[in-house]
């Protein structure tokens, strides 16, 4: 409970309030649950992005660290948990300036995710985009290149088959050639952007083009985002989202235990829509949910520290 009232403090930017609430949070869950439950874990990313909402990344890191390091003891080494993680861990790191770690950590999460969950997922377009800022950053032009092209492709290919049409990368560079010999037809070509990601690629493709004094091609790529951008801000994206998924990876156990007796009462005390942002907006009564988790969050306390803390077993690698 208390954990749920921290994050909307957060995401009404009162950090001191946050913080103060999760670091109780965490403090009650290292003594009731053990240092290695994956509610533990949760606080640790909890705070780790209130650090970052702050600016303050060098805080963050060893929090993130940490983490990680529990869901590899918790979920095994190569687990697509283990991978998100990673990312998390790389962001941090990213914000300090610290591009060769940051490579390592992607590079490695890229790999988990093809592994486990295969090329096509949507994770695996996400690492690659990361990755390939994360180089381009670096000044590897090329390899970063080569991964944006990459997205472009798969998406293209899952869109409309292997043989339908070139990706939008291959026009945009015919047309940086042909208007060097003449005069470029400004005919439109785009590409179906069903997810963000690949807007983003686009983006960030013809940042490189833009670098490598591609006009030509960087103006085609930018036009096409700008098009599926305006496409998928005119669909309806707002979506109800349960409260049991509020947690990270431990949420069905957090919901079993704390909020499924109470779940009726609180679905109509507040309702919480997400925006596509990453917040939580809320609508209805702020102070009388607040003022009701306060209450079954000391409720929940006296029950759990009359618990002894449970052992700790290291699963078994996912299959």
């Amino acid at each position: 409970m208390l954990n749920i009232l921290a994050l909307m403090y957060r995401d009404q930017q009162k950090y001191k309030e946050a913080h103060r609430l999760l670091n109780d949070v965490l403090s009650i869950r290292e003594k009731t649950l053990g240092k290695d439950h994956p509610a533990v874990e949760a606080t640790l990313n909890n705070l780790a992005v209130l650090y970052g909402k702050r600016g303050q990344y060098k805080e963050a890191e060893p929090l993130c660290r940490r983490a990680l390091e529990i869901r590899e003891k918790v979920l095994g080494k190569d687990h697509p948990d283990v991978a998100k993680q990673l990312n998390n861990l790389a962001q941090v790191c990213q914000d300090q300036g610290k591009f060769e770690e940051v490579e390592c950590y992607y590079r490695r999460a890229l790999k988990i995710y093809e592994c486990k969950l295969g090329p096509d997922d949507p994770n695996v377009a996400e690492t690659k985009n990361n990755l390939a800022s994360c180089l381009f950053k670096q000044g590897k032009y090329k390899e970063a290149e080569i991964l944006y092209k990459e997205i472009l492709t798969s998406a293209h290919e899952k869109e409309l088959g292997l043989v339908d049409g070139e990706p939008i990368w291959m026009h945009a560079e015919e047309r940086e050639e042909v208007s060097k010999v003449c005069v470029v037809d400004e005919t439109s070509v785009c590409v179906s952007a069903h997810l963000p990601i690949i807007n983003t690629t686009l983006k960030n493709l013809a940042t490189l083009y833009h670098r490598q004094g591609k006009m030509k091609a960087a103006d085609m790529l930018e036009e096409c985002a700008t098009r599926s951008h305006k496409r998928v801000q005119n669909r309806p994206h707002l979506s109800f989202v349960c409260l049991s998924r509020l947690s990270c990876f431990s949420s069905c156990l957090l919901f079993e235990e704390i909020l499924a007796p109470h779940k009726p009462d609180l679905i109509h005390l507040c309702v919480f829509v997400q925006d596509g942002s990453g917040a939580l907006n809320y609508k209805g009564s702020f102070a009388r949910l607040r003022d009701e988790l306060l209450k079954r969050s000391e409720m929940q306390m006296k029950k759990l520290q009359n618990r002894k803390p449970p052992e700790t077993h290291k699963l078994g690698e996912a299959t």
